[in-house]
């Protein structure tokens, strides 16, 4: 079976409090557990960038299964595609909230301010750039 990661973009329908992205982050981890998903969810004032890794076989049905989720929209592929070993390996689902985050701190993310549709759609590994950028903060 292939081992897969998938990144998506997508856009929160209502604005997401600290407790509806607290229940959020637990169903992602009670679901991603038993299917051996690992992955990441980065939330910035309604936009989600999610990494989901695992057997091809698992993370496209629960793909599938988030994109009809009603808390969100306009979802972006931003990548998928193999790959021969986790970049979250730690994690059932890690998490970070980077509402607040001064992007003028990172010079090569200065862009990243001003998120939009297109603005992913554009160039679609800013997704995993930023994804990646944030785990080896926590890591590092």
């Amino acid at each position: 079976m292939a081992l897969i990661s998938l990144v998506y973009v997508s856009f929160a329908k209502g604005k997401m409090s600290g407790d509806d992205l607290e229940t959020l982050l637990e169903q992602c981890r009670t679901n991603n557990e038993p299917l051996g998903v690992t992955g990441m969810l980065l939330y910035r004032d309604g936009y989600f960038i999610q990494a989901l890794e695992g057997e091809e076989s698992v993370v496209m049905p629960l793909f599938n299964k988030i994109a009809l989720d009603p808390r969100h929209q306009h979802i972006i592929v931003a990548y998928k595609g193999e790959i021969s070993k986790r970049t979250f390996k730690d994690w059932s689902m890690g998490f970070k909230n980077i509402s607040e985050v001064d992007f003028s701190k990172y010079p090569e993310y200065r862009d990243y301010r001003d998120f939009s549709h297109e603005y992913f759609a554009n160039n679609p590994t800013r997704a995993m750039s930023l994804l990646s950028s944030f785990y080896q903060e926590v890591n590092f």
